[in-house]
């Protein structure tokens, strides 16, 4: 009994290793990732979810990043508010993204797209003077970019998983631009 107790434990841990392993993998590149989810799926609708989920894990890593550099290096207490409440955000927002390209059986990357790494780059090679407004505009420009398609897989993508995770992160776009504008408009009084 405590054998096939532990040998139904072990395969248990086995699959959902290997579940974690095909939806995202921590050194697999955003093309490869891409690569990898063009030669396992067919179904060119399927095809496109799959490259939304890519791309959304790309702008998520992104959004993550930009706010840990700006929890360390801004200098305005509401440019680090933001960037904690994001930071939160967008890690929740991972997890559910790796949920969901488990379920679709998408691979996802453990790297940033190059022009999201180029936007990264900029923010932590901008002098600190202008790091807070910096961190406003790369922030702008990234969401406005990705709300784009998240709004259009909202109503567009096959699964509709995907669709609903796509819906629901509207929302979170929205509240992201309101306070954007928030804490543009007191660094701009500030400055």
């Amino acid at each position: 009994m405590k054998n096939s107790y532990r040998t139904a434990a072990r395969l248990a841990y086995c699959l959902a290793t290997a579940a974690l392993m095909v939806s995202c993998s921590s050194s697999l590149s955003y093309n490869a990732a891409m690569e990898k989810n063009a030669k396992r799926i067919t179904d060119p609708k399927k095809l496109d979810d799959a490259r939304f989920l890519v791309e959304a894990a790309s702008y998520n890593m992104l959004a993550t990043k930009l706010a840990e550099a700006a929890i360390k290096s801004a200098y305005s207490a509401s440019v680090v508010r933001l960037a904690k409440e994001n930071l939160e955000q967008h890690e929740e927002m991972g997890k559910e993204l790796k949920k969901l390209a488990r379920h679709e059986d998408v691979v996802l990357p453990g790297q940033m797209n190059a022009d999201h790494e180029k936007l990264l780059a900029e923010l932590t090679s901008s002098d600190r003077r202008e790091f807070d407004k910096t961190y406003i505009r790369l922030l702008k420009q990234a969401s406005q970019e990705d709300s784009q398609q998240f709004a259009q897989m909202a109503t567009n993508a096959q699964s509709d998983d995907v669709r609903a995770f796509a819906a629901r992160k509207l929302d979170l776009f929205e509240s992201h631009e309101n306070e954007l504008e928030t804490v543009d408009a007191e660094l701009l009084r500030t400055y």
